[in-house]
């Protein structure tokens, strides 16, 4: 078996690339999920367009949320990224 399927990118760029990437990718999974979640429940329950709005906001303010604590661990914890 190769080296090349257990190496990690090395090079700092390499690294905001692999971050960035992931990022789009969680932040378009979790931010979707999140208001798809508002309008199932609300659609579910009969609530009404405006309760689904309302659910859908929720659902999305909490999926940015989750993607931003995401990005503040992922730099935090990024070895390219530290000072000193």
């Amino acid at each position: 078996m190769s080296d090349a399927t257990t190496r990690t990118p090395s090079s700092g760029a390499a690294r905001i690339v692999t971050l960035v990437g992931a990022t789009v990718l969680i932040a378009t999974q979790t931010i979707a999920a999140s208001v798809a979640g508002g309008w199932a429940i609300a659609g579910f329950l009969g609530l009404g367009e405006y309760v689904a709005y309302a659910l859908e906001a929720v659902g999305l303010g909490l999926g940015v949320w989750a993607v931003t604590a995401f990005v503040r661990s992922a730099l935090k914890n990024d070895p390219a990224l530290r000072r000193g």
